[in-house]
């Protein structure tokens, strides 16, 4: 998995990288905002 994983990067390098980080961030806010919403009407 891990010669996988490494290959894929050499691959894919930079971009994807960075796609994947926005990614990430993205689910979190949008998912600390729906939190923070519920909470909030409460």
């Amino acid at each position: 998995m891990v010669k996988a994983l490494r290959q894929w990067l050499d691959n894919h390098e930079l971009p994807a990288i960075i796609t994947a980080v926005l990614g990430v961030v993205v689910t979190i806010s949008v998912l600390m905002v729906a939190v923070g919403y519920l909470v909030a009407r409460q």
